[in-house]
């Protein structure tokens, strides 16, 4: 950069990048300002979990080392977004041969969509387990894995071809991740569907409102994040080179989507489980043992039955060979061995 007096003289590239500076740096400021909401949204989110008492049987024990990940890795998206915005905008604001250098560069913001690329797996992984428990058959779960590792390997690469500055590798190895990350929340979510679907074969009416709330549920957190990765797809490939950035609009709440909607399914578990343990609602039994209020996707079996908390007691004699059946207080209500134990 020259300076004769008082004009200032920028290079043809520094000076397109001050000329474009809407698109240049506007998308990465509204960027930033989407992924703040969505980061209090998770807060308030995993506050929810952390006051609910969550399960401590299979995977349920592991799902506070989980919230705490993702939580860990959206704060560190959430200040490399602010990041971005404070040196491009703040600190190198009169000096774009530096800022519009940023993009290629440094390490914060070169790995914007790889961080994204990150939660994106961790969550999915979330989902394909529990796809795998609810059908037993690693060979369903087979090509969601595959292809969500290989949506991870795009993104690497697309990293690597930003470094190098390959700008054609860039997109199309971003095209890539977007499709592999889109097909797997896709798969995830149909392939629970259907499981759920498989379960649902005792022919009673509780079981079948269990499985419609469950199916409700894996809709409700799968829609978010799989229409923005299909819209930030369609932008890659429709925007041209000048208004590239605003994907990052649609990154950027990627990542915070992929958390809520692990931690909306967490909740909705916790809310009903609780709700189930007041009474208020039928449980389920696995066949591995009795769980209290259990609706986890993967302790849904074919044939399981369900139990209504009743003021019904029945008695069978088998020296007398006869059956009586008499009414209590709920209070005076003693569970059998083969019913949940609401006391645990």
């Amino acid at each position: 950069m020259a300076t004769t007096g008082s004009v200032i003289e920028l290079v043809p590239a520094s000076a397109a990048f001050v000329d474009n500076r809407t698109n240049s740096l506007g998308s990465w400021v509204l960027s930033a300002f989407v992924d703040s909401i969505l980061m209090g949204v998770v807060f308030c989110q995993i506050g929810t979990f952390f006051k609910a008492e969550g399960s401590r049987e299979g995977l349920g024990r592991h799902y506070r080392w989980l919230v705490v990940l993702v939580l860990g890795l959206s704060i560190l998206k959430t200040s490399q977004a602010i990041t971005i915005v404070w040196v491009q905008n703040v600190q190198d604001f009169t000096n774009p041969d530096v800022a519009r250098l940023l993009l290629t560069t440094v390490w914060w913001q070169v790995s914007a969509p790889f961080l994204t690329g990150i939660i994106g797996v961790v969550v999915q992984s979330f989902f394909a387990l529990r796809f795998y428990m609810l059908v037993r058959n690693i060979f369903f779960v087979l090509p969601i894995i595959a292809t969500m590792l290989a949506g991870f390997a795009a993104i690497c690469l697309q990293m690597n071809s930003i470094l190098v500055g390959n700008a054609e590798a860039k997109v199309m190895w971003l095209l890539v991740h977007l499709v592999c990350a889109f097909v797997t929340d896709l798969g995830n979510t149909v392939g629970t569907c259907y499981g759920l679907h498989t379960r649902n074969s005792s022919g009673l009416a509780s079981t079948a409102s269990l499985i419609n709330r469950l199916l409700r549920l894996v809709f409700e957190s799968a829609i978010p994040p799989t229409v923005v990765a299909a819209i930030d797809l369609v932008m890659t490939q429709t925007l041209d080179a000048e208004h590239l950035l605003w994907h990052l609009l649609l990154n950027f709440a990627l990542a915070k989507l992929y958390v809520i909607s692990l931690m909306y399914t967490l909740n909705s578990i916790n809310e009903y489980r609780q709700s189930a343990l007041s009474g208020e609602r039928v449980t389920t039994s696995g066949s591995r043992g009795v769980h209290r209020g259990d609706v986890e996707l993967g302790n849904v079996r074919s044939g399981s039955k369900v139990y209504v908390h009743t003021q019904t007691v029945t008695h069978i004699s088998p020296s007398q060979g006869t059956v009586e059946t008499e009414e209590r207080a709920v209070a005076e209500v003693k569970l059998s061995g083969w019913q949940p134990d609401w006391n645990k």
